[in-house]
């Protein structure tokens, strides 16, 4: 079940013995609430990073303007990337965007190394008539991205970007903030990462805790691809 911001940091004060936040408060307030915010953030992070979790995806529509290079993904952030999914009959991992321009006939692009589709670009800038063929992900301004089109074309492109888009930062005034992620690995993540804090890792209580945050990702990540139709792994020789 989903849970707030200020539910699980409560679960955490209550696993090390510390008082929890009330119900009536909207934001953290004393140093150690808001370096224990910081740590489950950082635990959130990692989390995020470490699979393509179904309630982080999200569809992205950006248009590239006629005669544009590229057009920004409204929706993703620094830390965003494409969802692919595994093709078994060419052994490669194929990005989910498409060409919707015509709706009745989505064409999947082709994804392109984002140094060689800038070379493309600058080697042959005129626009083309036809659709597109590749794209490129490229980042922005440091905390947003862009996605990039060859050739350019001489309408409007619509398309359709399929991503994994890790929550934003929990501020320490987003207490009612309802976290994505499964909780439990963000649960136990935390209070490891507090025990630690406070010097009650030593030994074999902090071997045991960090074996429990490994193994509650390990489960949260092998239920979400299970439920998402994971059924087999992709090799590629």
């Amino acid at each position: 079940m989903a849970s707030t911001y200020k539910q699980v940091l409560n679960r955490v004060l209550a696993i090390i013995g510390e008082t929890q936040i009330g119900g009536a408060e909207s934001a953290l307030s004393g140093t150690y609430q808001m370096l224990l915010g910081a740590m489950l953030n950082d635990v959130k992070e990692e989390i995020e990073d470490g699979h393509n979790w179904r309630a982080l995806r999200q569809i992205l529509t950006p248009t590239v303007t006629a005669g544009d290079l590229s057009a920004v993904l409204t929706g993703a952030n620094e830390r965003s990337r494409l969802v692919r999914i595994a093709q078994q009959d060419n052994s490669q991992l194929v990005p989910l965007v498409f060409d919707i321009t015509d709706t009745a006939n989505p064409v999947p692009l082709t994804e392109l190394d984002l140094s060689e589709l800038l070379y493309r670009d600058h080697s042959d800038p005129d626009t083309r008539t036809s659709r597109p063929t590749y794209f490129a992900i490229d980042n922005t301004s440091g905390d947003g991205m862009s996605i990039m089109i060859y050739p350019r074309t001489t309408g409007d492109i619509d398309l359709k970007v399929t991503m994994t888009v890790p929550q934003d930062y929990l501020a320490d005034t987003a207490l009612n903030t309802t976290i994505s992620i499964p909780i439990r690995p963000l649960f136990v993540g935390a209070a490891w990462y507090a025990l630690e804090e406070r010097g009650e890792e030593l030994g074999v209580q902090g071997v045991y805790n960090a074996q429990r945050f490994e193994e509650a990702l390990a489960t949260a990540i092998s239920r979400d691809s299970a439920e998402s139709g994971d059924t087999f792994e992709l090799v590629i020789t």
